[in-house]
């Protein structure tokens, strides 16, 4: 696998542009000449495109007259045809929005009306042809509007009516009573020949509203730089300013946008209106000048113009909407039409016909891909990633040797120094989510989350003092243990296969975060990366036992804490800012927010972060067996407590150093927008894609395998602990007399096992569209294991706990939780909390009614 590799990582070039059949002329006499806003989009696998408007007879400046269509032409199978179909009455200059029940067409004009009308062009797969439905008409009269899609409604913004253009905002639901509904006007200057589109930002889905031009009866129009926000949380507007390419404000006017990746909007084209201006002076000029030779002068300076028009802009502009930085991505050879017919089809963007200078049209259909997301990851790399990995393996095969007995493979035979585990325990926790996914979370937010991982420090005292004594004095195997010592063999059960069941989807999600990023930042297949890092961990796990794995570790936490240091070293050496306008700039951004004091526990408020922070960290530290596991390589309380403590002196620099590193992409990026890639379709892939694009050749090589072996530290713990879990809680229980050499071939298969249904797991959830895995984790983290934390405190807390009052109490925390999850807004952080307090709370009281404690 590791030899093909570089064969699946090939340069993706940065702009796949390809040419599509030319829309025909509407008789064989004629020769196409194409329309200027045009409406249509994509239904049921083909292109629609109606309507629109040209001059046929002639230039109209050389007197030609502006004609409306009413035809309906259909791309199939790569060739268009026209339609016996035609719209309800010639139309143009119409918002269309493709929907699953087809195309959506609003307003438009032609050469008698501005239209309200709306209607659906669907295309039946049956007849072939295309069936038109009437919807609820506009509130007003629009043209030159705008519409977009979000969930079950259509929003409408601006556009032209007959007392000029507008700040109208209306919406329409695709679902029930379809009525429209008219929202708060947007601000500033009413526009029209603008562009729209929808992306993610620092906090929530926004629309945003770009370009365009206000138009005035009898008064000189103007364009319009600046691009307006919308908030669809909030359901607040907002001025972003004027659109700047290297601090020059843009004019688009007629251009067309499409949603890129996770946090880009491509626009294309659009009239800068330079030209635009001046002819439209010279028009009224021409309009109060009798004819004499100062008409004809002015006749002349327009003619001029038209005739030698360079065209409409060549630009492929790109924003970003957490940087809010625009920037150049691309300039074509040949115009990009103004006024055309585009929309997105099965991840292309399509433009059909349109105007590229003034009266000029194109028959012309075109597709882009933005695809410049991979990257040749170079032979030095590669062999820096295979000699790392294969590091790892020979790990495994030294310590294959000292693997005589369960008690080995399970707890080291105490070989094991307490820094070692110590070390162990902060690689395990840290994994692959955090070196990746706390960057982008700093990145694209802020520092709100600082706190969660502040708690797993604050709780060392409880885990230290409460937990790790009674585990030392049972002499236990697993955690688990204590559920049947203080209740029943049933809570053991219970708790035992709730953590095999949350281990298996923690390997699949830990296997996958790496793998997507690095499939987006050097072309590896996604599947691929799964299957090295599933086969090599289970290889070393298998033969190596916890001794490989710690050790492994203990490897892979010094790789990854010296190459993030070494990464927020080259980040501020090559960024042009003071570190000190950093600070500011930064802080200006509220980049450095910390603590959101507010009592809201639907958002990631300070409240939110802190409670549920201390409860999944009193979960994973006290009850996950992973960690528990590493105090139980110690032969002492003290040395069980020493490892505790390595991992909570280490997770404060760590944590600065990784919410640094984000805040520090973001200023690296909003410096050099053109850097980072639209494509990127993964957030938690921005400090990969620094890591390959921006460090030198074999540094991003070991920081990349150290990604790899990241993950692999976190999937060998649970393989790991979840082979010593079954054979302690359930085989031994079932079978007690198994020798211990049968019992350790036993822990192998397990673990491989365990290993393969993870990758299969893995590969499943490969095709999943998911933006960020820290939210999916601590999500799956919260439900599955929160009532488990509340177990362990009612025995160790509580005296009267009994075990059918414990076990009642989790059912209704685990009913509990589950609805908060399905019917409730309650963020996703405080899962845990709420399943630990109401399996204590549920649990000691149902064991007031229900028998005796069973206390030792």
């Amino acid at each position: 696998m590791l030899t093909c590799l570089p064969l699946c990582s090939q340069e993706i070039s940065k702009l796949d542009r390809s040419e599509l059949p030319a829309l025909p002329a509407v008789n064989s006499t004629s020769e196409s000449i194409g329309y200027a806003g045009m409406l249509g989009g994509a239904h049921n696998g083909v292109i629609l495109a109606a309507g629109g408007a040209n001059f046929p007879e002639g230039k109209p400046w050389e007197g030609g007259k502006k004609v409306w269509s009413a035809s309906v032409f259909i791309l199939e199978h790569g060739q268009w045809r026209l339609s016996t179909t035609q719209l309800p009455m010639p139309l143009g200059y119409s918002a269309s929005v493709s929907t699953a029940q087809g195309v959506l067409c609003i307003g438009g004009n032609n050469e008698g009306l501005i239209s309200d009308s709306v209607f659906l062009l669907a295309y039946n797969k049956v007849s072939k042809e295309v069936d038109i439905t009437k919807y609820p008409k506009l509130p007003e009269p629009l043209a030159f509007t705008s519409a977009v899609v979000d969930e079950d409604f259509v929003y409408v913004i601006g556009g032209n009516s007959k007392d000029g253009s507008t700040n109208s905002f209306y919406r329409l639901s695709l679902k029930g009573k379809q009525n429209w509904e008219r929202l708060k006007d947007f601000p500033g200057r009413p526009r029209a020949l603008h562009t729209t589109a929808i992306q993610e930002t620092q906090t929530t889905k926004k629309l945003f509203v770009i370009g365009g031009r206000s138009e005035s009866p009898g008064k000189k129009s103007e364009a319009l730089t600046n691009y307006l926000s919308y908030d669809f949380k909030n359901k607040v507007w907002a001025d972003e300013g004027d659109l700047l390419i290297k601090d020059t404000p843009r004019v688009l006017m007629g251009a067309s946008a499409e949603v890129m990746g996770s946090m880009h909007i491509m626009v294309y084209g659009g009239s800068d209106a330079v030209l635009f201006d001046e002819l439209e002076t010279i028009g009224r000029q021409l309009a109060t000048t009798p004819n004499d030779s100062t008409a004809t002068a002015l006749t002349s300076r327009r003619d001029g113009i038209l005739n030698n028009h360079p065209g409409f802009s060549k630009d492929i502009l790109a924003y970003n909407t957490i940087t809010k930085k625009w920037f150049v991505y691309d300039q074509l050879t040949t115009q990009i039409p103004v006024t055309a017919l585009a929309f997105k089809n099965n991840g292309d963007f399509i433009i059909v016909s349109g105007e590229v200078s003034p009266g000029i049209r194109t028959s012309g259909s075109q597709s882009f891909k933005i695809a410049d997301a991979a990257h040749p990851f170079g032979v030095l790399n590669y062999t820096i990633l295979a000699l790392y990995l294969l590091i790892s393996v020979l790990i495994g095969l030294y310590f294959a040797r000292k693997q005589k007995s369960t008690d080995d493979y399970f707890s080291g035979g105490g070989r094991i120094p307490w820094w070692a585990s110590g070390l162990s325990v902060f690689g395990t926790l840290l994994s692959a989510i955090t070196f990746m996914a706390i960057p982008a979370k700093a990145f694209v937010t802020d520092w709100s989350f600082f706190f969660l991982n502040i708690t797993a420090i604050l709780i060392t005292p409880l885990i230290a003092f409460v937990f790790i004594p009674f585990f030392n004095k049972l002499k236990i195997k697993t955690a688990y243990e204590y559920l049947e010592d203080r209740f029943n063999y049933t809570a053991r059960a219970f708790g035992s296969f709730s953590f095999i069941l949350f281990q298996l989807g923690r390997i699949g999600i830990v296997l996958l975060l790496p793998s997507l990023a690095i499939s987006i930042v050097t072309g590896i297949p996604v599947e691929i990366s799964i299957l090295i890092m599933g086969v090599l961990c289970v290889f070393y796990t298998t033969f190596g036992g916890i001794e490989a794995v710690i050790w492994t570790d203990v490897m892979q936490v010094i790789v990854l804490l010296g190459g993030s240091v070494l990464a927020v070293a080259w980040i501020m050496l090559h960024t042009e800012t003071s570190f000190g306008d950093m600070i500011t700039y930064a802080s200006e951004r509220d980049k450095f927010n910390i603590a959101n004091m507010n009592f809201n526990f639907t958002e990631s408020t300070f409240w939110v972060v802190f409670i549920g922070g201390l409860a999944s960290a009193m979960v994973t530290q006290g009850t996950d067996q992973t960690i528990v596991q590493r105090y139980l390589t110690s032969s002492s309380v003290k040395d069980s407590q020493k490892t505790l403590y390595t991992n909570a002196v280490l997770t404060l620099p760590a944590t600065i150093i990784f919410f640094g590193i984000g805040t520090l992409l973001f200023m690296f990026y909003s410096e050099m927008p053109g850097k980072l890639s639209p494509a990127m379709s993964n957030n938690d892939s921005i400090f990969p894609w620094y890591i390959v694009r921006e460090l030198p050749m074999g540094v991003s090589g070991l920081l990349v395998a150290g990604i790899f072996s990241a993950a692999m530290s976190s999937i060998s713990s649970s393989l790991n602990s979840v082979s010593t879990a079954y054979c302690n809680d359930f085989h031994m229980h079932f079978k007690p007399g198994v020798n211990d050499h049968k019992l350790l071939k036993i822990a192998r298969i397990v673990t491989v096992v365990t290993g393969v249904l993870g990758v299969l797991l893995a590969l499943w959830m490969a095709s999943s569209n998911i933006k960020s895995l820290w939210d999916q984790f601590y999500r799956f983290l919260g439900l599955f294991t929160g009532g488990l934390g509340g177990m362990f405190l009612l025995g160790m807390l509580t005296k009267r706990a009994n075990a059918t009052g414990t076990l009642m109490g989790l059912v209704v925390s685990a009913l509990l939780i589950w609805y908060i999850s399905v019917f409730t807004e309650i963020n996703f952080l405080m899962y845990s909390f709420f399943g630990v307090a109401s399996c204590f709370t549920f649990g000691y009281i149902f064991s007031l009614f229900f028998g005796k404690p069973k206390v030792r």
